[in-house]
């Protein structure tokens, strides 16, 4: 009759599996938190570009349109008043869409994220502001959620647009995915229709900064 029990070696070996075990237990769980703190922050960032791509989107469609509608020799104002058109602010609508595509085809987007936060001032626009009281056709601020700490909290942060730097922390285009990280994104604004040179109208475009980890990882 064989005695029960467990040699030395076969305590050693079950020992082993079990450390073995628990180890693949471990690295399998932190790596399933992992990816998945991963794919939300993923999440969270092309969430954060299609929401700046559709204010970009907006306000350039609505500055070309007040430009356009200027330039035809008749245009509403916000108060609903029709007016006519000066030759000097038709002369002026002009050059601010020559000098915007000069501007686009540098892809010097600064510039134009600035002209659409404080246009031109000798022309009456936006013809409907955005914002009560403001000219930009870009909103002026926005109220951030920042989770930090330990316990988690949220705070909710408003970030003031004034160009395109505080525009990209504002909608959290950063390394640290917070209003106050560095900016690792690019916005490309695009051209406008300009009739005289026959220059057509493109979409902007909101993409990670090449060769920054985000870039990489979509």
């Amino acid at each position: 009759m064989k005695t029960k029990g467990f040699t030395l070696i076969e305590l050693v070996v079950a020992c082993v599996l079990l450390l073995l075990l628990s180890t693949v237990s471990i690295t399998t769980t932190y790596n399933f938190i992992d990816a998945t703190a991963n794919l939300k922050a993923q999440y969270n960032s092309i969430k954060n570009i299609k929401l700046l791509h559709t204010a970009v989107v907006n306000a350039k469609l609505n500055y070309a349109t007040d430009l356009a509608l200027i330039a035809s020799g008749t245009f509403v104002t916000a108060s609903g008043t029709q007016t006519t058109s000066t030759p000097q602010q038709i002369a002026q609508t002009g050059q601010d869409i020559t000098a915007w595509n000069s501007f686009a085809q540098q892809n010097n987007n600064p510039q134009l994220i600035n002209l659409l936060i404080n246009p031109d001032p000798a022309l009456p626009i936006p013809l409907v502001p955005l914002t009560s009281g403001s000219r930009s056709y870009l909103p002026t601020s926005q109220t951030v959620q920042v989770v930090d700490g330990n316990p988690v909290t949220t705070t909710p942060v408003v970030v003031q647009i004034t160009d395109i730097n505080s525009l990209l922390q504002a909608y959290q285009l950063t390394d640290t995915g917070t209003p106050t990280g560095n900016v690792i994104a690019t916005i490309s604004v695009g051209t406008i229709l300009d009739r005289t040179s026959g220059m057509r109208p493109t979409l902007p475009i909101v993409d990670w900064k090449g060769g920054t980890l985000q870039e990489i990882q979509y």
